[in-house]
């Protein structure tokens, strides 16, 4: 069993971080997207709550200044832009699957094919009896020692 400190915590973190925001440049190269574009997907359902607000709100820059270079229609743009808007990315449970539903419409409308196990992810408990956590950084804490 590995143990982790907060400094490599805090190291993953960053390397997670990084990863989105390099993917995150490439996703205007015709010759990149089929490759970027899941990865970028699979970051909006990443386990880790600051990993996936991260991600929405990059993607949500990167789709207002280049958001034409992706989308054929504007309606199809707008669609997406209010999907990461609305979508509270940050939860750490997603009992009724409103931000995997969400994700999963951001890919359809950027032809982004999916499998069903992509489409069937669960952040969090479903549905379950168990509370919404009192610490916000409760999904951490399988990261840190326990002391």
């Amino acid at each position: 069993v590995r143990r982790y400190t907060a400094s490599n915590v805090c190291a993953i973190f960053s390397s997670l971080l990084t990863s989105s925001s390099q993917h995150l440049r490439l996703i205007t190269h015709k010759k990149m997207q089929k490759e970027v574009l899941p990865f970028v997907m699979t970051m909006l359902l990443n386990p880790y709550p600051r990993v996936r607000r991260y991600t929405a709100e990059q993607l949500y820059v990167k789709l207002a200044e280049d958001g034409d270079m992706l989308f054929d229609e504007h309606e199809c743009l707008e669609e997406a832009n209010q999907l990461l808007l609305s979508a509270v990315w940050h939860e750490e449970h997603d009992p009724h699957g409103q931000l995997s539903d969400s994700r999963n419409r951001i890919a359809d409308l950027l032809d982004i094919p999916l499998t069903s196990e992509q489409r069937n992810v669960k952040i969090g408990k479903r549905g379950g009896s168990r509370s919404l956590p009192k610490d916000e950084f409760e999904s951490y804490s399988s990261l840190v020692n326990n002391a």
